[in-house]
Protein backbone atom coordinates (compact mmCIF):
# COMPACT_ATOMS: atom_id res chain seq x y z
CA UNK A 1 0.00 0.00 0.00
CA UNK A 2 2.83 2.38 0.90
CA UNK A 3 4.63 1.75 -2.38
CA UNK A 4 1.40 2.32 -4.30
CA UNK A 5 1.01 5.68 -2.57
CA UNK A 6 4.63 6.62 -3.36
CA UNK A 7 4.16 5.65 -6.99
CA UNK A 8 1.03 7.82 -7.17
CA UNK A 9 2.74 10.76 -5.46
CA UNK A 10 5.77 10.45 -7.74
CA UNK A 11 3.63 10.26 -10.88
CA UNK A 12 1.64 13.34 -9.88
CA UNK A 13 4.86 15.20 -9.05
CA UNK A 14 6.44 14.39 -12.41
CA UNK A 15 3.28 15.37 -14.27
CA UNK A 16 2.64 18.64 -12.44
CA UNK A 17 6.25 19.80 -12.02
CA UNK A 18 7.36 18.38 -15.37
CA UNK A 19 4.63 20.13 -17.35
CA UNK A 20 5.28 23.34 -15.41
CA UNK A 21 8.98 23.09 -16.24
CA UNK A 22 8.16 22.76 -19.94
CA UNK A 23 5.83 25.76 -19.75
CA UNK A 24 8.40 27.87 -17.88
CA UNK A 25 11.18 26.88 -20.29
CA UNK A 26 8.96 27.75 -23.27
CA UNK A 27 8.11 31.14 -21.75
CA UNK A 28 11.81 31.87 -21.19
CA UNK A 29 12.79 30.90 -24.73
CA UNK A 30 9.98 32.94 -26.34
CA UNK A 31 10.61 36.02 -24.21
CA UNK A 32 14.35 35.76 -24.81
CA UNK A 33 13.78 35.57 -28.58
CA UNK A 34 11.75 38.78 -28.44
CA UNK A 35 14.21 40.50 -26.08
CA UNK A 36 11.71 40.88 -23.23
CA UNK A 37 13.04 38.26 -20.82
CA UNK A 38 14.70 40.52 -18.25
CA UNK A 39 11.60 41.85 -16.44
CA UNK A 40 10.30 38.32 -15.76
CA UNK A 41 13.48 36.23 -15.78
CA UNK A 42 13.92 35.85 -12.03
CA UNK A 43 10.24 35.31 -11.38
CA UNK A 44 10.18 32.41 -13.86
CA UNK A 45 13.33 30.82 -12.40
CA UNK A 46 11.96 31.03 -8.86
CA UNK A 47 8.62 29.61 -10.00
CA UNK A 48 10.45 26.55 -11.36
CA UNK A 49 11.93 25.87 -7.92
CA UNK A 50 8.74 26.49 -5.97
CA UNK A 51 6.60 24.27 -8.20
CA UNK A 52 8.95 21.30 -7.66
CA UNK A 53 9.14 21.90 -3.90
CA UNK A 54 5.36 22.06 -3.51
CA UNK A 55 4.60 19.19 -5.91
CA UNK A 56 7.16 16.90 -4.25
CA UNK A 57 5.66 17.41 -0.81
CA UNK A 58 8.87 18.90 0.57
CA UNK A 59 8.14 20.84 3.75
CA UNK A 60 10.75 23.56 3.41
CA UNK A 61 12.23 25.42 6.38
CA UNK A 62 14.84 28.13 5.81
CA UNK A 63 17.08 29.77 8.42
CA UNK A 64 20.03 32.16 8.41
CA UNK A 65 18.70 34.53 5.76
CA UNK A 66 20.10 37.41 7.82
CA UNK A 67 23.53 36.30 6.59
CA UNK A 68 22.65 37.34 3.03
CA UNK A 69 23.36 40.93 2.02
CA UNK A 70 20.97 42.14 -0.63
CA UNK A 71 22.69 43.07 -3.87
CA UNK A 72 25.86 41.09 -3.12
CA UNK A 73 26.71 38.27 -5.55
CA UNK A 74 28.11 35.12 -3.91
CA UNK A 75 29.67 31.83 -4.75
CA UNK A 76 27.19 29.60 -2.95
CA UNK A 77 28.75 26.38 -1.65
CA UNK A 78 26.28 23.64 -0.70
CA UNK A 79 26.26 19.91 0.00
CA UNK A 80 24.57 17.68 -2.58
CA UNK A 81 22.31 14.72 -1.82
CA UNK A 82 19.45 14.73 -4.32
CA UNK A 83 18.20 15.81 -7.73
CA UNK A 84 15.83 18.17 -5.95
CA UNK A 85 18.65 20.16 -4.28
CA UNK A 86 18.65 22.57 -7.22
CA UNK A 87 14.93 23.25 -6.94
CA UNK A 88 15.10 23.57 -3.14
CA UNK A 89 17.93 26.11 -3.27
CA UNK A 90 16.19 28.06 -6.03
CA UNK A 91 13.05 28.31 -3.90
CA UNK A 92 14.80 28.88 -0.57
CA UNK A 93 17.34 31.61 -1.34
CA UNK A 94 15.89 35.11 -1.87
CA UNK A 95 18.64 36.08 -4.30
CA UNK A 96 19.12 35.36 -8.01
CA UNK A 97 21.16 32.15 -8.29
CA UNK A 98 22.44 30.13 -11.21
CA UNK A 99 24.04 26.68 -11.35
CA UNK A 100 26.79 24.71 -12.97
CA UNK A 101 25.09 21.91 -14.89
CA UNK A 102 26.37 18.94 -16.88
CA UNK A 103 26.81 19.84 -20.53
CA UNK A 104 24.56 16.91 -21.50
CA UNK A 105 21.53 18.70 -20.02
CA UNK A 106 22.05 21.60 -22.41
CA UNK A 107 21.54 19.23 -25.34
CA UNK A 108 17.80 19.01 -24.61
CA UNK A 109 16.37 21.45 -27.20
CA UNK A 110 13.88 23.46 -25.11
CA UNK A 111 15.40 23.05 -21.65
CA UNK A 112 18.94 23.70 -22.84
CA UNK A 113 17.94 26.89 -24.63
CA UNK A 114 16.09 28.13 -21.54
CA UNK A 115 19.06 27.38 -19.29
CA UNK A 116 21.42 29.29 -21.55
CA UNK A 117 19.02 32.22 -21.72
CA UNK A 118 18.97 32.68 -17.94
CA UNK A 119 22.72 32.21 -17.50
CA UNK A 120 23.20 28.62 -16.31
CA UNK A 121 26.78 27.45 -16.94
CA UNK A 122 27.56 24.23 -18.79
CA UNK A 123 30.06 21.97 -17.05
CA UNK A 124 32.16 20.19 -19.67
CA UNK A 125 34.91 18.11 -18.08
CA UNK A 126 36.37 17.30 -21.50
CA UNK A 127 37.58 20.90 -21.70
CA UNK A 128 40.28 20.10 -19.15
CA UNK A 129 42.16 23.19 -17.95
CA UNK A 130 40.01 25.45 -20.10
CA UNK A 131 36.95 24.45 -18.08
CA UNK A 132 37.86 26.48 -15.00
CA UNK A 133 38.69 29.55 -17.10
CA UNK A 134 35.35 29.19 -18.89
CA UNK A 135 33.47 28.94 -15.58
CA UNK A 136 35.30 31.92 -14.08
CA UNK A 137 34.55 34.05 -17.14
CA UNK A 138 30.85 33.23 -16.92
CA UNK A 139 30.79 33.62 -13.14
CA UNK A 140 32.17 37.13 -13.53
CA UNK A 141 29.40 37.95 -15.99
CA UNK A 142 26.80 36.67 -13.54
CA UNK A 143 28.34 38.66 -10.67
CA UNK A 144 28.27 41.82 -12.79
CA UNK A 145 24.51 41.27 -13.10
CA UNK A 146 24.16 40.72 -9.35
CA UNK A 147 23.63 36.97 -9.69
CA UNK A 148 25.23 34.30 -7.54
CA UNK A 149 26.68 31.00 -8.73
CA UNK A 150 25.92 27.77 -6.84
CA UNK A 151 28.73 25.22 -6.70
CA UNK A 152 28.41 21.69 -5.32
CA UNK A 153 32.05 21.07 -4.38
CA UNK A 154 31.48 17.34 -3.85
CA UNK A 155 31.21 17.17 -7.63
CA UNK A 156 28.31 14.71 -7.56
CA UNK A 157 25.49 13.56 -5.32
CA UNK A 158 26.42 11.57 -2.24
CA UNK A 159 24.83 8.12 -2.50
CA UNK A 160 25.53 7.04 1.08
CA UNK A 161 24.42 10.27 2.76
CA UNK A 162 27.95 10.99 3.98
CA UNK A 163 29.44 14.22 2.71
CA UNK A 164 32.07 13.59 0.05
CA UNK A 165 35.44 15.38 -0.01
CA UNK A 166 35.25 18.91 -1.38
CA UNK A 167 37.11 19.96 -4.51
CA UNK A 168 38.84 23.34 -4.50
CA UNK A 169 37.19 24.82 -7.60
CA UNK A 170 34.82 27.02 -5.58
CA UNK A 171 37.77 28.72 -3.89
CA UNK A 172 39.43 29.52 -7.21
CA UNK A 173 36.16 30.84 -8.66
CA UNK A 174 35.54 33.04 -5.61
CA UNK A 175 39.10 34.34 -5.60
CA UNK A 176 39.05 35.21 -9.31
CA UNK A 177 35.60 36.84 -9.22
CA UNK A 178 36.05 38.63 -5.91
CA UNK A 179 32.79 37.17 -4.61
CA UNK A 180 32.48 35.99 -1.00
CA UNK A 181 31.60 32.35 -0.41
CA UNK A 182 28.17 31.67 1.07
CA UNK A 183 28.03 28.21 2.71
CA UNK A 184 24.57 26.64 2.71
CA UNK A 185 23.68 23.39 4.49
CA UNK A 186 20.85 21.37 2.95
CA UNK A 187 19.22 18.63 5.00
CA UNK A 188 16.44 16.17 4.14
CA UNK A 189 16.46 16.21 0.35
CA UNK A 190 17.99 12.74 0.20
CA UNK A 191 14.90 11.39 1.94
CA UNK A 192 12.46 13.39 -0.20
CA UNK A 193 14.02 12.18 -3.46
CA UNK A 194 16.64 9.52 -2.74
CA UNK A 195 19.62 9.22 -5.07
CA UNK A 196 19.32 6.44 -7.65
CA UNK A 197 15.55 6.31 -7.09
CA UNK A 198 12.60 7.59 -9.12
CA UNK A 199 10.27 7.64 -6.10
CA UNK A 200 9.51 11.00 -4.52
CA UNK A 201 8.54 10.65 -0.88
CA UNK A 202 7.99 14.18 0.45
CA UNK A 203 9.00 15.20 3.96
CA UNK A 204 10.88 17.91 5.88
CA UNK A 205 13.73 19.80 4.24
CA UNK A 206 15.87 22.40 5.95
CA UNK A 207 18.16 24.99 4.37
CA UNK A 208 20.56 26.79 6.68
CA UNK A 209 22.45 29.81 5.35
CA UNK A 210 25.73 30.36 7.18
CA UNK A 211 27.85 33.52 7.51
CA UNK A 212 29.72 34.38 4.30
CA UNK A 213 33.45 33.76 3.98
CA UNK A 214 35.49 36.56 2.42
CA UNK A 215 38.72 35.25 0.96
CA UNK A 216 42.10 36.82 1.55
CA UNK A 217 45.22 36.15 -0.51
CA UNK A 218 46.34 33.70 2.15
CA UNK A 219 43.08 31.74 2.35
CA UNK A 220 42.72 31.60 -1.42
CA UNK A 221 46.25 30.28 -1.81
CA UNK A 222 45.62 27.66 0.88
CA UNK A 223 42.61 26.44 -1.09
CA UNK A 224 42.58 22.88 0.28
CA UNK A 225 42.65 24.07 3.89
CA UNK A 226 40.02 26.75 3.23
CA UNK A 227 37.56 24.44 1.47
CA UNK A 228 38.18 21.87 4.20
CA UNK A 229 37.17 24.40 6.86
CA UNK A 230 34.00 25.24 4.92
CA UNK A 231 33.20 21.54 4.62
CA UNK A 232 33.69 21.07 8.37
CA UNK A 233 31.36 24.00 9.12
CA UNK A 234 28.66 22.50 6.88
CA UNK A 235 29.02 19.14 8.59
CA UNK A 236 28.64 20.82 12.00
CA UNK A 237 25.55 22.68 10.79
CA UNK A 238 23.98 19.48 9.48
CA UNK A 239 24.75 17.65 12.71
CA UNK A 240 23.01 20.40 14.65
CA UNK A 241 19.83 20.45 12.55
Amino acid sequence: MKRTFLLLRSTVTYLVAGLSTVGIALAIVIRSAFGVLRPSEERLVKRFGRVWVVASGANLEVSGLENIEEGTPYIVVANHRSNIDIMVLTAALPIPIRFLSKVEVFKFPLLGSAMRSVGMIALDREMGRRELAFIIRNARSLAAEGKSLVVFPEGTRSITGEMLPFKTGAIHIAARTGCPILPVAVQGTGAVWPPQSSLIRGGPVSVKVMPPVTLTKETSRASKATIGEIRDSLMEALAGV
